[in-house]
């Protein structure tokens, strides 16, 4: 989703070497998050940060910092969409976590629920789109936010799922959700992908 951003501007072009160690430090906080080392960890926006820090690490000096009043581009353009201005970054981070929490405090209430992997697989789908819609960092942000999304399902006891793999689909669900506020589209890929995982497809 990172369609319109500058090609000359150096917070988005990367040398062979800058990009090895991208692939190299994803790799390793990818590995990570798969043993559930951050299972037990509050779901915060400091996690999240986290996360776009080791990705980011000996590669910007951006790694692990939020856009804010004072720091990042006003706006981001992903696709055919801006995410909120830096102003409102913080605000609408709190939002979506204080209602994250919620969902997985509701969730971990009822292990025996019958629906608790479709509920988990929703409450993850939804605040993976919404931080995609926020983009809080300047750069990263699908790998982080796609990475913080596996930590919410390992969390709830699911395997991670790999979102990037029907790309196209995953993009149109997306640009589906953020143009009629339907998020089931993202959701039904999400269920794919994990019965997928689960070898049941």
């Amino acid at each position: 989703m990172g369609a319109g951003k500058p090609s000359t501007d150096p917070d988005y072009v990367y040398t062979p070497e800058e990009e090895k160690r991208l692939a190299e430090n994803l790799r390793g906080i990818t590995d990570r998050v798969y043993r559930s080392e951050f299972r037990t960890t509050p779901l915060t926006i400091d996690l999240l940060c986290n996360f776009h820090g080791q990705l980011f690490n000996n590669v910007r000096a951006h790694a692990g910092r939020h856009r804010s009043v004072d720091f990042g581009s006003e706006t981001l353009t992903y696709g055919p969409h801006r995410s909120v201005h830096r102003s409102q970054v913080k605000a609408k981070l709190e939002q979506a976590f204080s209602e994250l929490r919620r969902g997985v405090a509701s969730l971990e209430a009822n292990p025996d629920d019958i629906d608790y992997e479709p509920s988990a697989l929703r409450i993850g789908a939804w605040i993976h789109a919404q931080l995609i819609r926020i983009h809080p960092f300047q750069d990263g942000n699908g790998r982080t936010c796609r990475l913080f999304m596996n930590c919410v399902l390992l969390r709830a006891g699911l395997l991670p799922i790999r979102l990037e793999v029907p790309k196209q689909e995953y993009l149109v669900c997306l640009n589906h959700y953020y143009v009629t506020g339907d998020i089931r589209p993202l959701e039904d890929l999400c269920l794919r992908l994990y019965a997928v995982e689960l070898g049941l497809e």
